[in-house]
């Protein structure tokens, strides 16, 4: 009984994944006929929605379990949270934010690169 729950969640989980994986490209598509068309308020709003998009997508980087804060000291608490701070994730993060104060925005975006980075299994080993 639990290995057939088990399989309908992967099912499930692979359905929603794809269903996300579409919605990513229909925003794109969306944002560049925004473009072509010359339509500003358009493109603006599908530029905020991918831009909403990607953040959600990069906040397990962020959260408090990854980043390592030292909570001994208050000391290491603000060492490590300057670290945190500075870190590429945030940088990249802050970057996503900082796409509306872009000069040519919302026809010309530059959206940067999430960092390269090791996943939980690569750490791991």
């Amino acid at each position: 009984m639990q290995q057939n729950y088990q399989l309908r969640l992967a099912r499930l989980e692979a359905v929603c994944n794809q269903l996300r994986g579409e919605m990513d490209d229909i925003l794109k598509g969306a944002y560049d006929k925004a473009v072509e068309d010359k339509d500003e308020e358009r493109a603006a709003e599908i530029a905020r929605r991918i831009r909403n998009r990607l953040l959600d997508q990069t906040d397990s980087q962020m959260s408090l379990d990854r980043v390592g804060l030292d909570m001994s000291s208050i000391t290491g608490f603000i060492s490590s949270l300057k670290n945190v701070l500075d870190n590429s994730w945030a940088i990249y993060r802050q970057h996503l934010r900082d796409i509306t104060a872009q000069e040519g925005f919302p026809f010309t975006i530059d959206w940067g690169a999430p960092p390269d980075h090791k996943t939980d299994d690569e750490e791991d080993q």
